[in-house]
């Protein structure tokens, strides 16, 4: 069990906006407390993060943070993995009033970089499963097989790695009721642990192996890695920001709002070209959007859910009690 000393400060944040930006359902292993605080654990690092205007507050116990573009200091690595520095320029096509007025709604919300490999497990858990049953199933998984973290009076783990996740199998994921197709974390954690090739942490993999290990499990039957999965992983943990993943919101959207119909594929193919290289993100703005019209969860409105200033439903931690 890890005990850490906490770091305190504050930096520039120019045009961005975190409750958007972690609120938003691109990530799993954060939540805003009672307090205020949006608390979670990336890379193995436990960070509570507030912003007031233009200023975001930080409370951490890093100095460095491992990653696989290198080790970082905290302010560094928080601009990285928050892209505080890559505001979107992003022209919308003449008459599209939708993308429009969600982009102006929704202006300063970022794709964070996740770790790849929580990132590829996490998806292949959200298939059939909602946002808040997705986080409880991963927080149940760093439980058995993280590393704890206590910080702040709270108890974090840390994401399993390959290895401890392909030790799971399909008896666990039915015992503990995940659902059938949880199974193939197992299958799937194995493959991304041989394509690392023994590689001592995950930090020393290259962002290029983790984008080889991707295409793989898409190509790969039964890995879980479908498209909308692929998409996922691709624009959220890979660089890829011209990706579009096609859930039922964005089906509804393009349906009601733009007149396409027909496969997945067939709408993933028309949002990549439709909004070139920030189709991503052109994509996310319609979804947030869409879903602030027509969601039937507070969860589910971003703009509505940080108005509200209520803590989220799934928090990814345990208070530590006394004795």
């Amino acid at each position: 069990m890890m005990k850490v000393a906490t770091e305190t400060g504050q930096l520039r944040a120019d045009q961005f906006h975190l409750n958007y930006t972690l609120g938003s359902g691109q990530v799993f292993r954060w939540g805003r407390d009672v307090d205020g605080w949006w608390k979670g654990i990336a890379y193995n690092t436990v960070f509570h993060l507030k912003q007031e205007g233009d200023c975001l507050f930080y409370r951490s116990f890093a100095e460095k943070v491992q990653t696989y573009a290198g080790e970082m200091g905290l302010i560094d690595f928080l601009r990285w993995y928050l892209r505080l520095d890559e505001i979107p320029h992003i022209r919308v096509p003449k008459g599209d009033r939708h993308l429009h007025k969600a982009r102006s709604l929704l202006k300063g919300l970022r794709f964070v970089r996740q770790e790849p490999f929580e990132c590829i497990i996490s998806y292949i858990l959200s298939v059939q499963a909602h946002m808040s049953l997705t986080k409880q199933r991963i927080n149940f998984i760093a439980r058995n097989k993280g590393c704890p973290i206590d910080f702040e009076g709270e108890r974090y783990f840390a994401f399993p790695d390959p290895m401890a996740l392909a030790d799971l199998d399909g008896a666990f994921y039915r015992k503990n009721r995940f659902g059938w197709r949880s199974e193939r974390v197992a299958d799937s954690a194995q493959f991304v642990a041989e394509g690392l090739d023994h590689a001592i942490g995950l930090s020393s993999v290259s962002l290029e192996t983790w984008q080889e290990i991707a295409d793989a499990l898409y190509q790969r039957a039964g890995s879980g890695v479908g498209l909308k999965v692929a998409r996922c992983i691709d624009l959220f943990s890979l660089e890829r920001l011209h990706a579009v993943p096609v859930d039922t919101w964005v089906r509804k959207f393009a349906k009601d709002w733009y007149g396409i119909t027909g496969s997945d594929a067939k709408i993933c193919a028309w949002g990549e070209k439709q909004w070139g290289k920030w189709a991503g993100y052109c994509n996310e703005y319609l979804f947030s959007y869409y879903r602030e019209l027509h969601g039937g969860s507070l969860y589910d409105r971003v703009i509505s859910f940080d108005a509200s200033q209520e803590p989220s439903a799934v928090l990814p931690f345990e208070k530590i009690t006394a004795g």
